[in-house]
């Protein structure tokens, strides 16, 4: 993976001397650039996307939340679209649907191997929904009181959303029509086609993501030692609904914000763009093999944040600096992850239990 070499072959491939100018043409793409580098009609449609996707899902979450209290939840966007890296037209959203009311109703009974284990405790109530999920846990009556399965709360929650969005062909006063609902390892997806004054029959893919706030009766500590101060006062952990999973797998997704967004660097996240670009299936080149180096997106930040971390240089430097570095991190990166105990993931949690351990430990 030698930057020189992945740099020559781009200048080939385009016959431009200057590296600097082939990256601020691939930012200014609709196809593979940044939002906030492609013109201003295409920034306005994706303005225009982002709203109606938007008021679907908020309109989605109220309804639902009125039928099931229970399962009541709040849509909040995560991903390329949250963080403002999202490359190509506007075409990928992800909701994590954050379900409070269920919370006060789980406790943790373990953590193990970055999954939580949960119970589940509720008086009987005849509220809707009620009566399909006592048939999965078991109910016999009086008081619930049972360990709670992510498989249970997928197959509700699909079934509902699946029967709300196909009573909608065309959405009213929207550029969006439905298309189509499946259930994925991790939640629900859903396609949406747009025709709108620019965009003409772009498929959106939007993935809804049931999560449960972790309520853990125990401090967490961070160890992530960082060139930058962090504030992680707003953050909480969750637990994700996999299909058969016997335990709910931990997002430490606010935590992840706060490090990304600690970059405050722009030409960080230009280099974050570009590089998904540039290992995007719509991007063809001579030098198609170096397009491993930034796939999947998920391992490409966390070389990012590694290269932040390492260099303890908050100075602005440029992109194409950036992208050595992040090359220069996904060449090691197998050793760095067999120097930190194997983790993989962004942000591990250590294995906890009530009585066993007075603190939870979040590291990066």
């Amino acid at each position: 993976m030698n930057y020189d070499k992945f740099t020559e072959l781009m200048k080939q491939e385009t016959n431009e001397s200057d590296i600097d100018t082939i990256y601020t043409s691939l930012l200014k793409s609709p196809v593979l650039g940044s939002m906030n580098y492609q013109a201003k009609c295409f920034q306005e449609e994706a303005k225009l996307v982002r709203d109606e996707v938007f008021r679907l899902i908020n309109c989605f979450s109220e309804d639902f939340g009125h039928r099931y209290p229970l399962f009541a939840f709040t849509p909040k966007l995560r991903g390329s679209m949250a963080e403002g890296t999202k490359s190509g037209p506007p075409d990928e959203f992800d909701f994590m649907l954050q379900m409070n009311a269920l919370s006060d109703h789980c406790g943790v009974t373990a953590i193990a191997e970055c999954k939580a284990h949960m119970t589940f405790e509720r008086l009987a109530d005849t509220h809707p929904l009620m009566s399909l999920f006592l048939i999965f846990l078991q109910y016999n009556g009086g008081v619930i009181h049972s360990d709670l399965h992510p498989e249970q709360i997928i197959e509700t929650i699909f079934i509902s959303l699946k029967e709300y969005f196909l009573k909608l062909s065309k959405l009213e006063d929207s550029h969006l029509s439905f298309l189509c609902c499946e259930i994925m390892k991790v939640g629900v997806f859903l396609k949406l086609i747009y025709n709108g004054p620019l965009y003409k029959q772009l498929h959106i893919s939007v993935d809804l993501i049931p999560c449960i706030p972790l309520n853990i009766p125990a401090p967490i500590t961070k160890h992530i030692d960082w060139p930058v101060p962090l504030d992680f006062s707003e953050c909480q952990l969750y637990g994700l609904l996999r299909r058969g999973s016997d335990g709910f797998d931990i997002s430490c997704t606010d935590y992840e914000e706060v490090l990304f967004h600690s970059l405050s660097l722009e030409t960080a996240t230009e280099a974050y763009v570009l590089g998904k670009a540039i290992g995007s299936n719509h991007f063809e080149w001579c030098g198609r093999r170096f397009g491993g180096i930034f796939r999947p997106s998920y391992v490409m930040k966390k070389a990012l944040l590694i290269a932040f971390q390492q260099h303890k240089d908050t100075r602005e430097v440029s992109r194409h600096e950036w992208i050595k570095r992040i090359i220069s991190v996904r060449s090691k990166l197998e050793e760095i992850v067999k120097n930190n105990d194997g983790h993989r993931c962004i942000l591990h949690v250590d294995k906890w239990a009530p009585g066993e351990a007075l603190r939870l430990n979040l590291s990066f």
